[in-house]
């Protein structure tokens, strides 16, 4: 099976009739997807003649190229890179494009690339957060009006919608930190539901004894306490940590194996940081009184190879 390389998507760019005519670049499990200015310059029988492209599927404006399992993503991530940097094309439009690029990256410095990928977590969910503040502002404001929150006789719709309203604020607010895990590990070049499962280490439970949410299973990690306090903070550490993981097995896993072994390594490792540094990174900004973090973490640590500790 072909590999992925430059010269391949080099070919793929020009048989689409340059960088100039594509507006997106994005991926499936098997197939890179390009959303097109004009899908009719898309060369597809050409296309198909290149080495490692298994088909081509057109959908509208969208090209899609079958490459096959593992390889998708690497394309897609090659090719966001050329399409940054401004692929040599020969019409007017492509090269202005790629001057375009050029002088973007040199205005763009990797703290403002850094500071780009929280606007790029944080963005998509203003909507949700406006949508579900008025929604409960609405609520609050409905109490005070006929002060539902005193004893009294109440009408069962006006409570009943009251609760409606505020049950959407309470979703939002109880599961924020997966929606937050998957944004941040997608924006750091790693793949969302690996971040959403990691920030669920920070949701589930870990007492069998308690009444209200969902019990993990465990309540240790191998003799170590767990505290998931520190949601937010914790749960971006984990994601940044987990989407750079994520990318450095890439590196090294076959693309065959890529779809079954990247993902599984990559949530046993970055779930073991995560209890183990992660978890006391986050909640010591809650728990100062506790002591030195670095004693903490430290005294985490050695447990396991300390004879006789607990």
């Amino acid at each position: 099976m072909a590999a992925i390389t430059e010269t391949l998507l080099r070919d793929i760019l020009r048989a689409v009739d340059g960088p100039g005519n594509v507006v997106m670049c994005g991926n499936c499990m098997t197939r890179l997807r390009l959303t097109l200015v004009n899908a009719a310059l898309a060369d597809s029988p050409q296309l198909k003649q290149l080495p490692g492209v298994l088909g081509v599927i057109v959908s509208d404006a969208q090209l899609q190229i079958v490459l096959g399992p593992g390889k998708a993503q690497t394309a897609a991530e090659k090719m966001q890179l050329l399409l940054n940097d401004g692929t040599p094309a020969q019409d007017l439009q492509a090269i202005a494009q790629a001057q375009k690029q050029q002088l973007k990256a040199k205005q763009s410095s990797a703290l403002h690339r850094f500071l780009a990928c929280f606007a790029t977590i944080f963005t998509p969910l203003i909507p949700g957060f406006i949508g579900a503040g008025l929604l409960l502002g609405f609520a609050t404001l409905t109490e005070q009006l006929f002060h539902l929150n005193q004893p009294g006789e109440h009408a069962p719709w006006l409570l009943a919608t009251v609760a409606y309203m505020k049950v959407f604020g309470k979703g939002l607010f109880t599961f924020l930190s997966i929606l937050i895990g998957y944004n941040a590990q997608k924006a750091f070049g790693g793949t969302g539901v690996n971040g959403a499962i990691i920030a669920s280490l920070f949701v589930l439970g870990y007492s069998p004894e308690a009444t209200v949410g969902y019990y993990s299973g465990m309540e240790n990690f191998f003799g170590l306490t767990i505290d998931p306090r520190g949601n937010i903070i914790g749960v971006l550490l984990a994601a940044i940590f987990g989407a750079w993981t994520e990318k450095q097995l890439r590196k090294i896993i076959p693309d065959n194996l890529d779809m079954i072994l990247t993902s599984l390594l990559t949530l046993l490792i970055t779930g073991a940081v995560t209890f183990l540094l992660i978890m006391p990174v986050g909640g010591s900004c809650l728990k100062e009184c506790r002591g030195c973090l670095f004693t903490s973490i430290t005294i985490r640590l050695a447990v396991p190879f300390w004879p006789g500790c607990f």
